[in-house]
């Protein structure tokens, strides 16, 4: 019975550990996550139509749509370029059963751990001013 058991237990960590080398999300996955995240964080900080239109009515509902329009559409930069940027920008770890990634980026830095194919953030260490 404790030998059933012992191989029982093994073969479900080497599944689990198959199923995580697997699902170990990619660099490019990562870019593609974080260049929604920004675009989302940037139309939500800028673009603020609430804000438009409290100070300006009509004419800032106009220019909220417009900022949203352009952040989404990528006119200022296409998502190949912000992918690009993210990517030379990213220190990337692959530790075979997940991955680290820390970025810089213009807006902020940005810190993730890749698991089952999804992005969990990490809080960032902030260095203490002397």
């Amino acid at each position: 019975m404790k030998k059933m058991f012992s191989f029982l237990a093994l073969l479900s960590l080497v599944a689990l550990g198959g199923v995580l080398f697997i699902t170990n999300p990619t660099e490019e996955d990562y870019a593609q996550y974080l260049s929604a995240t920004l675009t989302d964080e940037v139309e939500g900080s800028v673009c603020q139509p609430e804000g438009f239109s409290e100070w300006l009515g009509k004419v800032g509902e106009a220019l909220s749509k417009a900022c949203q329009g352009v952040i989404a559409g990528g006119e200022s930069l296409s998502q190949d370029d912000i992918k690009t940027l993210i990517i030379d920008n990213t220190d990337y770890k692959n530790l075979i059963l997940f991955s680290t990634y820390d970025s810089e980026t213009p807006l902020g830095n940005y810190s993730a751990i890749g698991i089952f194919n999804r992005f969990i953030p990490r809080e960032q260490q902030r260095e203490q001013q002397k």
